[in-house]
């Protein structure tokens, strides 16, 4: 099952980075660590650039930054011993700031469809009695998730195409035996850039003053 698991996020990478390859976007690629709990898994992901903003504040207590929105995907998994292997997929809508020193700051929110494998081998008994196995028995659920992350950027200072970022989130499974299930997830990764952002039409700069 872990395999299984492995070959599909290699899948999905692969294809993404085809996508980077055809696409008028320049994609930021994602692979991380992700732990809901204790429970060990991965996740690999692309965002796409929406908005750029370049604010600027002469004031030296308030540092230049840059304010970024971005639409991302994820394919994500992690394994519960005993229990079930989480295989799911979000979108979400990210919010970043980055400082002119580097730090990152972020809030993503978006939905998602969740597959559950459970752990172990599951059985079905029809109406004569006779007795099946079930193969990748689980269930589906739709998703909520929430996070927020901080972080630094490499190539402010260093002009390296890297990110790295801890980033905590909750996600909301539904409906989860007639209630809804919450769990957090921790996620520890980097972001590589191969390109400069390439942002669309709307981007704005702003450069404020708040000097007397």
């Amino acid at each position: 099952m872990l395999k299984i698991r492995i070959s599909i996020l290699a899948l999905f990478c692969s294809a993404l980075c085809q996508a980077q390859i055809d696409s008028v976007f320049h994609f930021t690629f994602k692979l991380s660590y992700v732990s809901s709990i204790i429970y060990p898994g991965i996740s690999a992901g692309a965002e796409i650039p929406l908005l750029h903003k370049n604010q600027e504040l002469l004031k030296k207590s308030n540092p230049r930054y840059f304010k970024e929105r971005f639409v991302t995907g994820n394919l994500n998994w992690y394994h519960h011993p005993g229990f079930h292997d989480n295989l799911y997929i979000t979108a979400e809508w990210v919010l970043r700031r980055t400082q002119y020193q580097g730090f990152i700051s972020e809030f993503s929110l978006g939905p998602g469809f969740s597959r559950t494998f459970l752990g172990g081998t599951t059985y079905k008994v029809n109406d004569n009695g006779d007795v099946s196995v079930i193969k990748l028995a689980g269930y589906n659920y739709a998703m909520i998730t929430i996070g927020g992350c901080i972080g630094y950027n490499f190539s402010m200072h260093k002009n390296l195409p890297f990110s790295s970022f801890a980033k905590m989130n909750l996600i909301t499974m539904f409906p989860y035996n007639s209630t809804i299930y919450f769990r957090p997830v921790l996620e520890l990764g980097v972001r590589y850039s191969p390109y400069k952002s390439k942002h669309r039409t709307d981007n704005v700069s702003v450069t404020t003053s708040n000097q007397k």
